[in-house]
């Protein structure tokens, strides 16, 4: 009789048959064929990502054929994956006593007992799967990785050491360990290993640019040459090779170098843009400006939208002291664009009138208003051309859009500041404290500038030492707290901090010129002189300058020095 009922069921297609299996559910006592058809709806079921029903089809298949060797295997994984750690387990035990030496199922086995926090035993588990399979990498990095989670790097290195002793041709066992001596900061043995397994596998080339790129960061760049030079004897088309040795050429500033590794990638793989565009960038670096001039005018010729073109040749025409040439490259780069806030920075060191790059930021705001970035942008600039009111009309747009942003508030802080008005400043951003009290910008904008008003100079104090707790090392809050101290008319304690900050930041200006009027204070007027000179050769602003220049003139005056 069940012969006589399948024989119909055989005459269906396979969906339509899974669709009544699946619906009925029903099926009488097992046979073999029965158990192959429960595993083909439980491939089509793991197929669909309908994992419980495909598990009741794989254990109805393991009911029909108990021996079924891979049908096992496909319920341990989906018991694994289900969380059933305990049933996966017990599974690839029995599958282990029929198949001792399954390389897939020990695997398995070993991530079951680490999802189970049973450290020792999957380590034990991987290192008896390791002994039979020695070239298993996965294994060896799953290994590795359980001895460093419980910050045991000793033990990783002793078991590969020790699978090492026994498999001295396994080039995979020794990058394992290089890779670890590397994290243990032994160098040395590190590069012993790397090399160990270079001359084991030399025809892996992804070997070479890990073991190259390890020799940069340690400094050892002739090293790192020799390496990448040897993988293009083994494999001499390994783009990825001739890049390593381009990034190193470039970061040494070997660029005759880098020009030839280009010329080699030029014949191997023909000119394209990219490869082009960087050939131009390396005639800049070596000042062969007019070759880089005709390269770049060729690739906008052959793509007019290639807005990196054009911002390179831009900076080209400004070392050509072609100005026009340089701002008419710039203002081809649209505001959409990503380059275009660095084309706008060199056009603000280009165009004389502020009033221009006022007009170009806010065309470029139009189209961008949403870019919190190209506000931050334009309050530099207009801070730097001396231009604040500019600035401060576009930082206000900006904080309209971003209301409360500590950013764009520090940002039009300074803009005020530039414009002497300190104590709007104050009253725009110490409001701000109450929802930003960690941020140590803020509190060390408001106390800086309480202490240059004089004023509240507790709260000014309170206010820094905050900041300072929250960035101790910071040259620019300790400068702050320096002039806390000089407002206090505590000036050795104000002496001692400004040199502090003097180490931490000792290119700013400001800082130079606090360091002058604190030893001025103190009467050591050739000192102070000497601060001033110095803050000058560091100041950009011109109202920075114009006031240095003053106390210098003054100071000279009564040194009889010249203040030149």
């Amino acid at each position: 009789m069940r012969k006589t009922t399948l024989w119909p069921l055989k005459l269906l297609s396979l969906s339509v048959l899974f669709g009544i299996v699946l619906q009925t559910g029903v099926w009488a006592a097992c046979s073999r064929g029965e158990s192959y058809f429960h595993f083909l709806v439980a491939e089509y079921l793991l197929a669909k990502g309908r994992l419980q029903e495909a598990r009741k089809e794989l254990e109805k298949t393991i009911e029909c054929d108990p021996k079924a060797l891979y049908p096992r295997k496909e319920l341990m994984k989906v018991y694994a994956e289900s969380g059933d750690y305990e049933k996966a387990i017990s599974l690839a035990k029995e599958i282990l006593k029929q198949a001792p030496d399954d390389k897939e199922v020990l695997f398995i086995l070993a991530k079951l007992y680490w999802a189970q926090k049973r450290y020792a035993r999957a380590i034990e588990t991987l290192e008896a799967l390791l002994e039979k399979y020695p070239d298993y990498e996965e294994a060896l990095s799953v290994l590795a990785s359980l001895y460093l989670q419980q910050k045991d790097l000793k033990g990783a290195i002793e078991a590969l050491e020790r699978l090492a002793a026994k498999n001295p041709k396994n080039a995979a066992i020794f990058l394992e360990l290089a890779r670890l001596y590397r994290r243990q900061g032994d160098f040395e043995k590190a590069r012993e290993y790397y090399e160990k397994a270079l001359s084991l596998a030399p025809q892996k080339q992804d070997l070479y640019l890990e073991y190259g790129e390890f020799l940069e960061k340690i400094g050892a760049f002739a090293k790192a040459e020799e390496v990448y030079r040897r993988g293009l004897k083994e494999a001499p088309h390994a783009f990825h090779l001739y890049e390593a040795l381009l990034r190193l050429y470039l970061r040494q500033e070997q660029f005759e170098k880098a020009l030839s590794i280009l010329e080699e990638i030029e014949k191997e793989t023909g000119p394209n843009p990219r490869l082009l565009l960087r050939k131009a960038l390396i005639y800049l670096d070596l000042n062969r400006t007019e070759e880089a001039v005709k390269i770049l005018q060729d690739l906008i010729k052959q793509d007019p939208q290639n807005y990196a073109a054009y911002f390179y040749l831009g900076l080209a025409y400004e070392k050509l002291e072609k100005k026009k040439e340089a701002i008419r490259a710039f203002k081809a780069i649209p505001p959409q664009d990503e380059l275009f806030p660095l084309a706008v920075r060199r056009l603000a060191q280009l165009l004389e009138d502020p009033q221009e790059i006022y007009s170009l930021i806010n065309q470029a705001l139009s189209q961008r208003p949403d870019d919190k970035n190209l506000y931050l942008l334009a309050g530099t600039i207009f801070e730097e051309l001396d231009a604040c009111d500019l600035g401060e009309t576009i930082l206000k747009k900006g904080l309209k859009r971003f209301p409360d942003d500590p950013d764009l508030a520090v940002t039009l802080g300074l803009l005020l500041i530039c414009q002497g008005k300190e104590r709007e400043a104050v009253k725009l951003l110490e409001p701000l404290l109450e929802k930003y009290p960690q941020n140590p910008t803020l509190l060390n904008f408001v106390g800086y500038t309480y202490a240059d008003l004089n004023e509240n100079l507790a709260k000014a104090e309170e206010y820094i030492r905050r900041a300072l707790a929250l960035k101790p090392d910071d040259g620019y809050i300790i400068d702050s707290l320096a002039w806390v101290y000089y407002r206090k008319g505590q000036y050795e304690k104000a002496l001692q901090e400004i040199k502090k900050a003097l180490k931490l930041s000792p290119d700013d200006p400001i800082i130079h010129e606090h360091h002058g009027d604190i030893l001025l204070a103190l009467g050591k007027e050739k000192e102070a002189l000497s601060a001033y000179r110095k803050a000058l050769s560091l100041a950009k602003k011109e109202r920075d300058r114009k006031r240095l220049q003053e106390k210098i003139q003054k100071l000279c005056a009564k040194l009889s020095c010249s203040s030149s």
